[in-house]
């Protein structure tokens, strides 16, 4: 028969104690992520509404929105691995990389988003850029005339 002495005992419960603390802090449910999106100009001006996608490692999704701040937060989350994608329309999607948040932990992400340019955007801040349209435009003008009395005759 097989007898256990106290310091046997007390270092089994010791290990016992030791593993339940470790596996329900596993389970905690207070990890942060938290962050702010600027845009890309000089004065990296807050961007209000952007939608922000946490994916965890388990493919669990949560969502957010940034405020008229362009910041965001988004409490209660697991230890583990998320990757934090940002989306807004007029504005070039962005997927960061994978973060790590430990329990009881936070993260703190600051992005900056481009602005997508359209022909409009891009002449009103290329002077130049409207020399190229008008004068493209006149070529296409004056191509079409062309071809237009070549048929007639």
């Amino acid at each position: 028969m097989y007898r256990f002495g106290k310091p046997k005992i007390v270092l089994t419960l010791l290990f016992l104690f030791v593993a339940i603390a470790a596996a329900q802090e596993g389970l905690s449910f207070d990890a942060t992520i938290k962050g702010q999106v600027l845009d890309t100009t000089p004065e990296q001006n807050p961007i209000p509404d952007v939608t922000v996608s946490i994916v965890g490692t388990d493919g669990e999704t949560y969502v957010v929105y940034t405020n008229n701040k362009g910041e965001y937060i988004r409490t209660g989350l697991h230890a583990g691995r998320y990757t934090i994608s940002y989306s807004k329309d007029g504005y070039g999607n962005r997927v960061g990389k994978t973060k790590l948040v430990a329990a009881g932990g936070e993260i703190f992400d600051r992005v900056k988003m481009r602005k997508k340019e359209n022909i409009l955007t891009f002449l009103m801040k290329n002077p130049f850029g409207w020399i190229l349209f008008v004068g493209a435009a006149v070529v296409m003008i004056i191509v079409f005339i062309l071809l237009f009395l070549s048929l007639r005759n």
